[in-house]
């Protein structure tokens, strides 16, 4: 087995021990509710996302390895590239991070989220159609309101924007 497809394996086991273990304790350990928010929802969430992220995963191994195209990864030159994609990613990350926490503070959570998510797409799905990146960014706001404005009643501060 090649180093990335352990990485993958072991990547995927990370997030399905997190998600499992942090609903385990939200379940049975001494997990406390703050007052006046229902505060099990965010980070039950996140777990069930978790879950969800590292199933994924696997089952994108799987596909992939059904496909035969393991052999596509077996280059001589996959280490060399692994790390300028790491370094690469982790930057774009980063100032993507620190962006959209400057976006957030200056014109509001919902509209930071919209606009976020359109470049996101727009940027990783170059071929999507313009149909597709006019109807998911304001899906993905509208779940985000969804979830910290009704599901856990957050008063977010008020915004330039929406």
């Amino acid at each position: 087995m090649n180093r990335t497809i352990v990485k993958e394996l072991l990547s995927a086991a990370v997030m399905l021990s997190l998600g499992i273990a942090g609903l385990i304790h939200i379940q049975y350990g001494a997990w406390r509710p703050a007052p006046l928010v229902p505060s099990y929802i965010m980070p039950q969430t996140a777990y069930y996302f978790l879950i969800g992220s590292g199933l994924w995963v696997l089952a994108m191994l799987g596909f992939f390895t059904l496909r035969k195209r393991a052999s596509a990864l077996e280059r001589p030159d996959a280490r060399d590239q692994d790390l300028v994609a790491i370094g690469l990613s982790s930057g774009l990350m980063l100032g993507g991070a620190i962006i959209y926490f400057w976006l957030v503070l200056n014109l509001g959570l919902i509209v930071s989220t919209v606009a976020f998510n359109a470049v996101l797409i727009a940027v990783l799905a170059p071929n999507l159609s313009l149909k597709g990146l006019l109807i998911v960014p304001p899906l993905m706001g509208a779940a985000v309101w969804l979830l910290f404005i009704k599901m856990i009643g957050m008063t977010l501060p008020s915004p330039l924007l929406f």
